[in-house]
């Protein structure tokens, strides 16, 4: 398969996966706003919405929300550097790798309380080999402030 073909393939499976087969990123809204293959960049977004408060008097996010977007956000970033760690092999390994990732480790710091209208959550990997992937997190409101950043590591394949 040709290598570009390969990667637009890959890509539509890491989107379909996230958002079609996995009702809880349903639940949250998630919206998948970039994937670059390159650098293992990954950005989501969500809506603001009554389901998704903690403090009903302060109108905020509720924390497990937020670690839930760090979370799978940064598992966003794992497997698209995962797909490239493994771009030579056949689409049938790279696909069965992508889909027995797991969480290892995650922290999360709460910075501000989760206020805004639309949220942005931006990851980046910080270290990859072949089966380990460390990413590093951070979701802003709509008015760019940051009010929480995260490190997490994941277990691919």
């Amino acid at each position: 398969m040709e290598k570009t073909k390969m990667i637009n393939t890959v890509l539509e499976q890491i989107k379909a996966y996230y958002l079609e087969m996995l009702p809880f990123n349903k639940v949250l809204g998630i919206g998948i706003d970039l994937l670059d293959y390159d650098t293992g960049e990954a950005v989501t977004g969500f809506d603001m919405k009554p389901d998704l408060v903690g403090n009903p008097v302060a109108g905020i996010l509720h924390g497990g929300v937020t670690a839930s977007v760090i979370d799978l956000t940064g598992g966003l970033s794992a497997l698209l550097s995962c797909a490239r760690y493994h771009q030579n092999k056949p689409l049938d390994v790279i696909q069965k790798k992508l889909v027995s990732s797991a969480t290892i480790d995650m922290r999360v710091d709460y910075l501000r309380p989760g206020k805004g209208v639309s949220f942005k959550c931006l990851s980046r990997v910080i270290r990859a080999g072949s089966r380990i992937v460390v990413a590093k997190i951070d979701l802003y409101n709509d008015i760019d402030v940051r009010i929480a950043t995260g490190t997490a590591t994941y277990l691919i394949g």
